[in-house]
Parts: structure tokens; sequence; C-alpha cells
């Protein structure tokens, strides 16, 4: 009976609580050693990034390897770190959506009560997420370890989060595919609970509570069966001035619906490989409505473009951390640093 007892309890285990293992121990850091050195290889590349002021409550951020992004995630993630607390709009990529049975229309929470990161495991604020799975409406979202388990665009963000601040807890919330209408209603209902929260527990936006959407822009090439301008250098150039607009005109300002609607029927309907293409209308109509709930319009500043193969690789070798794409005309991918304020 004892047996039987410590074999139900460890199936418990495995279907709720315990450890987010990494899933990505290749192109992510996984130690301090390989996070401090990517930092400040990074820093010494980008001095520029140090100098970028001000208070922000949330920021756009790539989730590529880290020595490929690394000279991007640098000027997004300080501007969050500090906070208590991180929510992370993440992607629900390929293998999520096949293990998943390609849910959409709904969020999706995780069960874990850690995520495991270099310095040690990362809390997830569980407060929070019990608060969220409370509240929503059952046809919002759904709860799954496995989906979260195979997904690295939350993951990237952790390594970069704990280096900057030891005690940062997170939650990481997956977007799966939606239209924009159910985008608005899911989007705004999130917001409502974040403001209550905030609001009840006398939380400050940006210090007790912080926000990532996490995305790559476009990813270009045969591999991604995306190359509409050719593959040469002319190419390159009118693809990157193409994420670099959809940045600066739909992404940054003030952040209105009709830009966020318009920035989603570009990328939707001209099918623009970016990988954020749902996280990043959600993360933004989310936030944009918290904002809009304090009274405030919501302001983003571009920080930093660039790809994979203007950028190369930042060079934190012999290190136990890699690359796991390639990086050419033939197959480079996009990233923007984006920080969001409130005015």
């Amino acid at each position: 009976m004892r047996r039987i007892f410590s074999l139900l309890f460890l199936a418990s285990l495995a279907l709720s609580g315990g450890l987010r293992k990494f899933f990505d121990n290749v192109g992510f850091c996984t130690r301090p050693a390989q996070i401090e050195a990517v930092v400040r290889l990074a820093e010494k590349m980008e001095p520029a990034a140090k100098k970028v002021s001000g208070k922000f409550f949330a920021v756009l951020s790539p989730h590529d390897d880290h020595m490929y992004a690394g000279r991007v995630y640098i000027y997004a993630i300080p501007k969050v770190a500090r906070a208590k607390t991180v929510v992370i709009f993440a992607v629900t990529h390929h293998r999520a959506r096949v293990e998943m049975k390609d849910p959409k229309g709904i969020v999706i929470l995780d069960d874990y009560d850690k995520w495991q990161a270099p310095y040690g495991p990362v809390e997830v604020n569980v407060q929070l997420r019990d608060y969220l799975k409370t509240h929503l409406p059952r046809d919002h979202y759904m709860v799954s370890n496995r989906a979260h388990a195979v997904e690295h665009s939350a993951e990237a963000m952790v390594p970069f989060l704990q280096y900057y601040n030891r005690k940062v807890r997170i939650l990481a919330i997956m977007v799966t595919e939606m239209d924009f209408w159910r985008m608005k209603k899911v989007s705004s209902g999130l917001a409502s609970l974040l403001y209550s929260y905030l609001r009840d527990k006398k939380l400050n936006l940006g210090e007790d509570l912080a926000f990532i959407i996490s995305t790559d822009t476009t990813h270009y090439g045969p591999d991604f069966q995306y190359m509409p301008f050719g593959l040469d250098e002319q190419a390159h150039r009118k693809a990157t001035e193409q994420d670099r607009k959809l940045g600066r005109e739909f992404l940054s300002g003030t952040i209105t619906v009709d830009k966020i609607r318009t920035f989603a029927d570009r990328v939707w309907g001209e099918k623009i490989t970016w990988c954020g293409r749902y996280s990043v209308p959600f993360g933004l109509l989310t936030l944009r409505k918290l904002a809009e709930l304090m009274g405030k319009k919501m302001e983003g500043v571009p920080f930093r473009y660039g790809d994979s193969y203007s950028l190369g690789v930042i060079p934190a070798y012999r290190l136990g951390i890699g690359l796991t794409a390639p990086f050419s005309l033939k197959h480079w991918v996009g990233y923007w640093a984006i920080g969001y304020r409130v005015k």
C-alpha cells in the first residue's frame, strides 16, 4: 500500500508543480559562466545599450540563440529585470502546437513551481497564476506543463532576467493562434485581471510587475519558405527594411488598437514570418488595455534592430553553448528590442 501511495504521489508531482527543466541547452545559457560571458561580450560590442535610459514596464525582446541575439537582448531585458515578477508573453511554436493538438483562441499557463536557470531555480509567481486561473473564463486558457516544457520562447529570457536580478520571479503565458476579434476579447479580460491584481495588492507597475513580449522577427530563406525579395544582399536589405518599418510604424510611438490591428493584418495577410505574429499583438493589446485602465497611454520606444546575418556571432566559445542554426543570406533571423512605458 505504501508503494502504491508513493507511486501515485510521484505521478501527481509529474502532472503539477515541480521544476521546469532546461529544454534548449545548446543555444541558451545554462551556467553562470555562460551568461556572464555572453553579457560581458555583448556589452562590449554594444556600448550604446547602457546609454538607454528611462522607466519601462514592458519590452519586446528576441528569443533566438544567445550567441546570435545577445547583442539585442541586452537592450531589452535590463529595462524590466529589476521588477519582482516578470510576465512573459511567449510564442506557441510548432512542436508545442503538435504535441497539444494545435489549440487555438486561448492562452496556455503552466503548473510548475520553478524553472531551471543558471544560478539555480527561478520561482514562478504562483499567487498571480492562481489568481488568473481562478478568474479567467475557462474557455480563455488551458494549463499544460508539457506545452511549456517543449517551448523555448519564454525559456530564452530566464538566464538574462536572473543575471540582472537573482530574486526575480516569472510567469510564462503562451499565446496560441487566434483571430483579432478573439484576441481583443481574451486580452481585455486578462488586462482587467492584471489591473485588479495590481490595485488590490497595492503593487506598482514596472517595479512589482513587468512584462516581456517574446518574438523573433522575419525568418528569411528557403528553410522558412520565405524569400520574396530573393537571396542576395539587396534582398537582405529589403527584408530588414520591412522589419524596421513594422517595428517603427506599428510597435512604437503611442500604441493604439488601430496600430496593433494594422500590424496583425500586415503580418498575417502577407504571411511575414515573424514567429511572434500572435504573441506580439496579443501582448500589446493586453498592455495597452492595462495602461488605459490606469488612466494612461502606452508608448513604445525602439532601442535596437539587428539580424543574425548582420550581427554574426558573439564569440563566447569553449563554454559549452553553441548555435542551433546557420546564418547566411539564405538563412537569417531578425530581432527587435523595443521598450514600453506609460505616459
